[in-house]
């Protein structure tokens, strides 16, 4: 027990001066020596300084090995996703917080904890705990160095700060070159940021660098994670067979394993998949199926809505987009919103009202997607767009339209270094 910081830790929270704790008991430069772990101090003026403060001493409260051993425990149930054993044994340990703070063990503690609010996706306390860290990394060890930056390469994809996250992830394996043995996670975590900036390619290498490492960790659910990444790229690469063939292994194995996330996940997939597979009656039986586990209202809900819908309109089944649509419309809130948008961008092709169509995609939904560089809806609606044009014999709008087509896309693709 680092008697000195907890000594510190009391008198700054009581708003005490060295001088007023010390009266009486040893001088101003002692206590500021002990303060600093600068002295050792006899046991009898620490128990007299934290008597003053009404601290108990309570040596014999914590047992740092078996600390320790949860602390590996719960990183290793992160590590394997794994919800529930993991807040067990959080709130075990958060118990012993504060006396922890004392200790040598402090740093480490401070970066499992903050790792378990980066895992359950609580970003204020993420946000608070990754400050308090900085003020703490030039004296980290070199393990707690590298724990630290391997745990703020997540924290930087939480916060979407991606390439942020590729920076420290490359600065760590600058640091620890065999990084995936240290942390199983680390090819995982890779691949979903090269999904997330549409880089199928290297995205498909990390993944299949992830799976034979949760394999020999016996990391399943890790293992079908990381199916269920690559199974994206595969359908991005257009493998669609091959991703098909991996979808319905993970199906069939989160069945067996009871684990409906991953089950409603691979639905999704499937759904992705037929839908590029041009086979969109089964795109939407799939994202039926798969919206049964969504939330009402969620974004996410509305962005199962609009794939349903979508490939309504593709089968050109335009009464049922349209039933689907009217009135989810009314409950989407921000009107300025991308799902908001989207949705009614659909209504309207729903709806056949292609001038109406034309108007909304000119005066909003073209120049967000511009704004957001989103250049696969760009690429389809201003085809809609030139298609309108030519059979309204509007020459002259035609050839505006494929000059600045032709200046947004070279732009775009500038900025994606393409």
């Amino acid at each position: 027990m680092q008697y000195g910081k907890m000594i510190y830790h009391h008198r700054k929270k009581l708003g005490w001066t060295q001088e007023k704790l010390c009266e009486g008991i040893c001088s101003v430069s002692h206590l500021s020596k002990i303060e600093n772990g600068n002295k050792e101090a006899a046991i009898e003026t620490i128990e007299l300084l934290l008597k003053r403060m009404k601290v108990e001493k309570e040596e014999d409260t914590i047992n740092l090995d078996e600390i320790m051993i949860q602390l590996k425990r719960l990183w290793n149930l992160i590590e394997r996703a794994d919800y529930q054993l993991s807040k067990q044994i959080f709130d075990e340990l958060i118990l012993n917080e504060e006396l922890i703070h004392y200790t040598s063990i402090s740093n480490e503690f401070s970066i499992v904890i903050w790792r378990y609010y980066i895992f359950i996706e609580d970003m204020q306390n993420a946000r608070k705990k990754w400050k308090q860290l900085e003020k703490k990394r030039k004296k980290f060890s070199q393990h707690e160095f590298i724990k630290f930056l391997f745990t703020l390469s997540i924290f930087y994809i939480k916060e979407k700060r991606y390439d942020d996250s590729l920076l420290i992830m490359d600065e760590v394996q600058d640091l620890v070159p065999n990084i995936e043995v240290e942390f199983q996670e680390f090819c995982f975590y890779r691949a979903l940021i090269y999904q997330i900036m549409n880089q199928p390619s290297v995205s498909m290498y990390f993944c299949n660098k992830a799976i034979p490492i949760f394999v020999q960790n016996n990391n399943i659910k890790r293992i079908l994670d990381s199916k269920m990444l690559l199974s994206l790229q595969l359908i991005k690469s257009k493998l669609l067979d091959k991703a098909e063939l991996i979808l319905e292994e993970v199906l069939d194995n989160s069945t067996i394993l009871n684990d409906k996330t991953i089950y409603y996940n691979a639905l999704h997939n499937l759904g992705y998949l037929y839908f590029h597979s041009n086979q969109n009656k089964k795109a939407i039986t799939y994202y039926q199926r798969y919206l049964e586990s969504v939330q009402d209202g969620s974004e996410e809900y509305y962005t199962v809505i609009s794939n349903i819908a979508n490939n309504m309109i593709i089968l050109k089944e335009y009464q049922s987009a349209t039933e689907l649509l009217e009135d989810k419309l009314t409950k989407i809130e921000d009107k300025n919103s991308s799902l908001y948008i989207k949705i009614q961008v659909l209504y309207f092709e729903a709806k056949q009202e292609k001038c109406n169509l034309v108007e909304y995609l000119r005066e909003v939904a073209l120049p967000f997607w511009i704004k957001n560089s989103e250049s696969d809806k760009l690429i389809k609606y201003y085809k809609i767009l030139n298609d309108f044009y030519k059979e309204n014999c509007k020459i002259e709008e035609q050839n505006i339209l494929l000059q600045e087509y032709n200046s947004i896309l070279l732009s775009i693709l500038n900025k994606k270094g393409i």
